[in-house]
């Protein structure tokens, strides 16, 4: 039985997980049969990723993949019809393929399904091998000797071949292989021969806690890299020839090089997983299944049953205990909550002697995939299956017979059927369960909570659909679960958005890889009530700070990683630095497109910390992402992801004006360009009277300029620019702000300086006002306004006609300056360097320009600032201190 990865249906391109890596739509792990078949009602084979079970050595073998149409016909004639051949002509090895197929329960029909003495009499005269001695029958453990008389476990058969040795002791040249009745034999039971002839001790299964792991054996599968490679090597040797070797010769040839039993075992192992194709047409009930190792080695392909006979004949031949072991495997195909009780074991595999101890393995599933649909074997080995630890190998495999779980204390099939499902991939990224250890979850006023922990940094996803019926699925992505991520470990809350069956999938791979995520564990949630929330899409498959976030340089967050609540439709986000970073933001909600995305956030970057005001125009659920990266860095990381819930929702009024930059405030752009002393360090501004002054200290060389701008403006009289006037003032810098209407405006600062001879920009401002100030603008500003020159008076650049106006401006460097307008009105300058008069405005639409000589030999003055003159009375909100 092969176990394959599922599709994750509804997406737009499928969205499969095998093992280890993704694998194509319809591709299955395959499982093996030893049994009647189960057909589950209404189960197709193109919608299933079912575990593939075909382990019976007969026709009468079952599997756990269901059959529709021809194929189940075809299955279905196959065990009814099929028909013993006859002892007279069947080899030796067919004949002990039937005698396991007997004590596996898989019996012709016909044949008693009892122990009668008549029947093992012939299966006694019927099982040698190749000429070998007649087996001889086990001495039981005590348990197994006070059994009924008509249990099966009162028999147990040993196959092996004895050899006399220099005449005087007997030795076994080939291994004592052993063949499991359906309730009978266990590891207790198990006793080889000693060096004497006589029957040595029963070799004990120890306690868990004294069992050898598996990385007491091998650290790694690398270790085994020469003899996977000879084997590899070998293998395409023996392709070559026109004639296939026995079995005898395939394993002299690919242990050649083993130098120990564990050796020994990887080679056989290595050469059934590249060697032997999955019988797909025998599991889907197409043709005949292939299982007899004969068969099996000459068509090179086989049914789990198949791997199982071949691997044991195999270790036979190179003197290493093997045996068969028959029951149930929870692959792909099995369904969460599915009753094994009363239905006959779908699976074969086997277990191997080492330095005393009893180790499993499972090459059928060690393989590769299946795809059903196509009615494809895809290879794809899978390393997990070979000695897999128990208690890793129970999740998936229960033996009929509960010893060879080796495992205390013993899982019930009952336990086995409800615990949660898991893959190799598990167990290879080195996960384990914190809650719940049930596969099936309820839920709990519309939630349910699934939690694991992970040895290693590990990233994580999940899927989720409602199961409609047997089979058919509705996939609802990811948009009903808040999955967090922390260094090692992971929750999920997930929150289905009707009642019902749902099946959760969760998918990982290692941390900072680009890998393809691996089904990891499935659990089923039966939702008693719904939530009926709709979560965001979440690409990143986690909510809160990542895992790694430390390395990013994030070292906490104001935002906790549940959920955050926003009743007014603000938020202010903050991240605590280690070091300077660069960051941008990506809000997302249903009812929000990108160009209004981009108006509900203001963000601000400091040495320390970074920060993020958001604005939610809608009611319901945000996903609000932060990416980050080192300055001088390439690539933004995603860093978090929060899930907000808006219960005020902000006017849309409100929102921020378009095109703000990363850069808001003062901070890291500002000290890079040699801004100091900020009289307005956060980013936003709030005024009631329509004014304001930003003041920053800067170096002596350097020049600023200030853009004011707003989305929409209803005040189109004069244009935005003379709004803002600047002034230079030694090292000072004062931009100062008049606001024609209320709402949100952006300024934007920029400078130069004699390293950078073009404006570059500094940083963005908002500047809010919710009243209705109507302040009148500045005085156009010309190129020739310098640094050094204020004006002092008039600070508004809109005069009444026929007013006598006093004008004060500082003009460091210059010699004549006078305003003309209807006349000219020579300015004086003062001992403190202010040029100042008294100047008539004239009539209405006069404009009267300030111009200044700065050159004692020039013959020419330059206009830097004009005025407008107007009839009715301006309003005096106009002036700015």
């Amino acid at each position: 039985m092969l176990n394959a990865p599922r599709s994750d249906p509804g997406r737009s391109k499928p969205y499969l997980h095998s093992y280890s890596t993704e694998l194509p739509s319809g591709q299955m792990k395959m499982d093996c049969d030893s049994g009647k078949s189960f057909k589950p009602q209404g189960v197709k084979v193109s919608k299933s990723m079912s575990t593939i079970c075909s382990s019976s050595s007969n026709a009468n073998c079952h599997e756990s993949h269901p059959i529709q149409g021809p194929a189940r016909q075809a299955q279905g004639r196959n065990h009814s019809e099929k028909l013993s051949p006859s002892p007279d002509i069947m080899s030796a090895a067919a004949r002990e393929s039937q005698i396991s197929d007997f004590y596996n329960g898989n019996v012709a029909l016909g044949c008693p399904s009892d122990t009668s003495e008549k029947f093992h009499q012939r299966v006694a005269k019927e099982s040698r091998w190749n000429g070998e001695t007649t087996p001889k029958e086990i001495m039981a453990t005590k348990r197994i000797a006070n059994a009924p008389k008509d249990s099966p476990i009162k028999h147990t058969f040993l196959f092996g071949e004895n050899k006399i040795d220099n005449g005087s002791k007997m030795s076994l040249k080939k291994s004592t292989v052993h063949k499991l009745p359906e309730k009978g034999c266990s590891p207790l039971a198990v006793s080889r021969e000693g060096p004497d002839g006589l029957r040595g001790e029963t070799q004990a299964w120890s306690s868990v806690t004294q069992r050898k792991k598996r990385r007491d054996l091998f650290p790694d599968s690398k270790v085994f890299s020469h003899i996977d490679a000879h084997v590899l090597r070998v293998s395409e040797q023996i392709k070559s020839k026109p004639a296939l070797p026995s079995v005898q010769t395939i394993v002299q040839l690919i242990t050649d090089e083993a130098q120990s039993k564990l050796e020994t075992v990887r080679a056989i192992w290595i050469w059934l997983c590249h060697n032997i194709r999955y019988d797909v047409d025998g599991f889907l009930g197409l043709s005949q299944k292939i299982h007899t190792p004969e068969q099996v080695r000459q068509t090179g392909r086989g049914v789990c049953s198949g791997y199982a006979h071949l691997c044991r004949e195999m270790c036979r031949e190179a003197g290493v205990s093997c045996i068969e072991v028959s029951g149930y495997g929870r692959g792909t195909g099995y369904q969460q909550g599915q009753n094994c009780q009363q239905k006959k074991s779908n699976h074969m595999w086997n277990a191997v002697q080492l330095e005393g101890q009893w180790y499993l393995l499972d090459a059928c599933w060690g393989a590769g995939t299946v795809d059903a649909e196509k009615r494809l074997f895809i290879p794809r080995y899978d390393d997990f299956f070979f000695l897999t630890d128990p208690e890793h190998f129970i999740e998936t495999h229960w033996p009929d017979e509960p010893e060879w779980q080796l495992v205390q204390p013993r899982v019930s099939l009952e336990d086995f059927e409800q615990r949660v499902f898991k893959t190799s991939e598990f167990f290879k990224l080195q996960l384990s369960l914190l809650s719940p250890n049930h596969s099936l979850l309820k839920t709990e006023h519309g939630e349910a909570t699934v939690s694991l922990r992970s040895t290693h940094p590990a990233e994580f996803s999940y899927h989720l659909s409602k199961l409609c019926g047997n089979v058919s699925k509705e996939a609802l992505g990811t948009t009903h679960g808040m999955l967090t991520v922390s260094e090692k470990s992971m929750t999920l809350k997930v929150l289905p958005p009707t009642e019902g069956l749902f099946e959760l999938m969760i998918f990982a791979r290692p941390a900072d890889t680009q890998n393809p995520y691996s089904w990891v564990c499935s659990y089923q949630i039966k939702c008693l009530e719904s939530h009926k929330k709709e979560l965001p899409e979440n690409p990143f498959h986690f909510w809160g700070l990542h895992p790694k976030g430390k390395d990013f340089g994030i070292e906490e967050s104001n935002c906790g990683e549940d959920l955050i609540v926003v009743a007014t439709g603000t938020l202010l986000l903050t991240l605590q630095t280690s070091r300077p970073l660069l960051a941008t933001y990506q809000l997302v909600n249903k009812d929000l497109d990108t160009s209004l995305s981009m108006k509900c956030l203001a963000s601000q970057a400091e040495e320390e910390k970074l920060s993020c005001h958001v604005l939610c125009p809608f009611l319901g659920y945000y996903r609000l992402s932060v990416f980050v990266k080192d300055l001088g860095g390439d690539l933004f990381k995603n860093a978090a992801n929060f899930l907000i819930r808006c219960s005020g929702p902000i006017n849309q009024n409100e929102l921020f004006p378009s095109g703000l930059s990363m850069h808001c405030g003062t901070g890291i752009s500002t000290g890079c360009r040699g801004f100091s002393n900020p009289s307005h360090p956060a980013p936003i501004i709030n005024t009631n009277q329509g004014k304001c002054n930003i003041t920053f200290h800067t170096r002596s060389d350097t020049e600023v300029a200030a853009i004011l701008s707003k989305d929409k403006v209803t005040n189109t009289k004069y244009p935005m620019e003379r709004y803002v006037l600047l002034t230079h003032l030694g090292n000072k810098v004062s931009v100062c702000i008049l606001l024609p209407e209320s709402g949100l405006y952006k300024v934007g600062l920029f400078s130069r300086n004699k390293d950078h001879k073009d404006f570059a920009h500094v940083c963005d401002y908002v500047v809010r006002c919710f009243s209705e100030p109507r302040c009148l603008p500045f005085p156009r500003v010309y190129s020739m306004w310098r640094k050094g020159c204020i004006l002092l008076q008039p600070r508004t650049g809109v005069l009444q006609e026929r007013s006598w106006i006093k004008f004060r401006v500082k003009l460091p460097k210059a010699y004549r300056a006078l305003v003309v307008g209807q006349s000219r009105t020579e300015l004086q300058p003062t001992c403190s360097k202010i040029w100042e008069g008294e100047v008539y405005t004239g009539l209405a639409r006069t404009v009267l320009k300030l111009a200044v000589k700065f050159s004692q030999h020039s013959t020419s003055m330059d206009v830097i600032l004009s005025f407008d003159v107007e009839g009715s009375s301006p309003s005096s909100e106009g002036s700015s201190g």
